[in-house]
């Protein structure tokens, strides 16, 4: 009941965060916007999401495969597809933790959604990366700070975002920075970090980099559906801006609707291009990458097997 009454919350939440943005922009100029919408750039990003999922489930299977060398790529896919629904209903995504694991019974539980973990922190890292480089000559050139605030504050998010990344590339030293912060009781569950080496850890960065790159692409030709004059760099900038506040900021509503569109609207119209076509642009990503995968995921929600796996049948052996 407590579960149900806090995603009922975060969808309120959502609802009135994205009834208050499009209120600012004004619902007018979002409806005249969507009428106009160019359905090529919409159809290019839709076009990507295979891409976009298909790596995200060959990323996690290559790390799966460390622990369960005899799973299948279909059965990954299937696993992270099933996650998709279920993340969509629950805080900060939490269903597509219990979703794989349950999925995909090669591998205890826990280990697995300690991968999940490890790919979301991958893309994660990008996104503090690219996103901390744009933010230094948006700071400059589009907002009146003094140079000491914005320099102290891309001065330690650059140290912070720099220990992140090096963690992420050496798992063993990651591994020793969790056994000294975390309870006793939590060591065995960091062993899985040995299954794994730097060679592992730069496929995984390199993956998510390249992931990145895909999703942010699909918005900037969502931009280009709704404001077919912007321009590319800035653009991709915006888009960057977008991707690393929603990262950096903890999200208050379910599936960050509402936080999207409010930085979409902030960051892209501070570089020239329309709130209305910012917003539908950030709500038409939320559909394409979150809402079609979960409805292609859900027929495989129903394949979870929740039940303990059965204990093997006594064999007889014959005297």
């Amino acid at each position: 009941m407590r579960t149900l009454g806090f995603l009922v919350l975060k969808l309120g939440l959502a609802a009135a965060t994205v009834a208050y943005v499009g209120h600012v922009v004004e619902w007018d100029a979002i409806a005249e916007a969507s009428r106009t919408a160019h359905l090529g750039w919409i159809a290019l990003a839709l076009a990507l999401l295979p891409a976009n999922v298909g790596l995200e489930a060959y990323r996690w299977h290559r790390l799966v495969r460390r622990l369960a060398p005899e799973v299948r790529f279909r059965q990954t896919l299937g696993a992270v597809l099933s996650g998709y629904p279920l993340g969509l209903v629950t805080p900060g995504r939490l269903g597509d933790y219990a979703g794989r694991s349950f999925y995909l019974r090669h591998a205890p539980a826990w280990d697995l959604a300690a991968l999940t973990f490890a790919e979301r922190m991958a893309t994660l890292g990008c996104t503090l990366a690219v996103g901390l480089a744009s933010l230094v000559p948006f700071l400059m050139t589009q907002t009146g700070l003094p140079v000491l605030a914005w320099a102290t504050v891309c001065g330690v998010g650059g140290v912070a975002t720099g220990v992140f990344v090096y963690l992420l590339l050496h798992p063993q030293a990651a591994k020793r920075l969790f056994a000294a912060v975390l309870p006793e009781r939590f060591a065995p569950r960091l062993e899985v970090l040995d299954a794994f080496d730097q060679h592992d850890a730069r496929s995984l960065l390199g993956l998510s980099a390249l992931r990145y790159a895909i999703f942010s692409a699909q918005f900037v030709v969502l931009v280009f559906a709704f404001a077919p004059g912007a321009a590319w760099f800035q653009t991709a900038v915006g888009v960057v801006l977008v991707f690393f506040a929603k990262s950096a900021v903890p999200s208050f509503t379910l599936a960050d609707l509402g936080i999207r569109e409010g930085a979409a609207v902030y960051f892209l119209g501070a570089l020239g291009i329309g709130a209305a076509a910012a917003f539908n642009a950030a709500f038409l990503l939320f559909c394409v990458n979150l809402l079609v995968p979960s409805l292609v995921g859900m027929p495989f929600v129903l394949r979870l097997r929740l039940a303990p796996e059965p204990a093997p049948e006594p064999v007889e052996v014959r005297a």
